[in-house]
């Protein structure tokens, strides 16, 4: 038996019905090849097939220029970079800087300052300023005070700062002035000169001008340092015009003055 035509407008409804339906096709998969690591180059772009664990090389011109340089336009410089690129800043900031509670505190009027003092703590509690708080950012590489010399914050214990607490005065009796007219030299030169450092004495310990120090301490700066807050007077108000007056001794009466009434 013969088949049936179908109509032409049966075969669209089921073309529609075809294309509705969602097919999914899964291609088949090959292996991707492996990406390589990007690496800074000197237009600032990145690119591919480079180590970026290997160190850039600094020109030996680089180099130099950067050791000869002022060191206020060094700075600026370096300022200028933390401003523009963040990779150098967070170095620098993770490098130079830390937190208050990371530094070695120095104790004022206490055996950070004087090494004879003993270890034992006092009974009674004194009130203390820290300079840096705990949580405060502070530069961790500074410049002593007493010997100056630049010093780790992090890292200060008692006897690596050697010193003297007096000034180099000028030892008339010295032999070596014997080779001086009348002192003609800069005595300020003098003082910074080896040659010259028997004619001066420290005022503190009487030692020769070259000697390295009479106190052993920690290094003493501004980030570390933490001072006991003395106990302040109460401050009077200022007087007044009403208790200026000067009160009348006890006993005397005080003139009665007589109003003259006019006719």
């Amino acid at each position: 038996m013969p088949r049936a035509k179908r109509q032409p407008a049966k075969l669209l409804e089921d073309l529609r019905q075809v294309n509705s339906t969602p097919k999914s096709v899964t291609a088949p998969s090959t292996p991707r090849a492996k990406r390589q690591p990007l690496h800074d180059v000197n237009n600032g772009t990145k690119v591919r097939g480079q180590d970026s664990s290997k160190p850039v090389q600094v020109s030996a011109a680089l180099k130099k220029a950067i050791d000869t340089m002022d060191h206020m336009r060094l700075r600026l410089w370096v300022k200028h970079y933390c401003e523009t690129m963040q990779p150098l800043r967070a170095d620098l900031e993770k490098s130079l800087l830390v937190t208050g509670k990371d530094i070695v505190r120095y104790h004022a009027d206490s055996d950070s300052e004087n090494e004879e003092s003993g270890g034992d703590e006092k009974d009674e509690k004194v009130v203390q300023h820290i300079m840096v708080g705990d949580e405060e950012l502070t530069p961790r590489y500074v410049m002593c005070e007493n010997c100056k010399h630049e010093f780790d914050a992090t890292s200060n214990d008692r006897g690596d700062c050697v010193w003297h607490p007096g000034a180099k005065e000028r030892d008339e009796g010295a032999s070596v002035w014997d080779d001086l007219e009348e002192y003609g030299h800069d005595l300020r030169k003098c003082e910074e000169d080896d040659y010259y450092a028997e004619g001066f004495r420290w005022s503190c310990c009487g030692e020769e001008g070259d000697h390295n120090g009479c106190k052993s301490t920690k290094h003493k700066s501004e980030v570390n340092i933490v001072i006991p807050v003395e106990s302040q007077k109460p401050i009077m108000p200022p007087a007044t015009k009403s208790n200026r007056k000067r009160k009348a001794p006890e006993g005397t009466q005080k003139p009665v003055s007589k109003r003259v009434s006019r006719r």
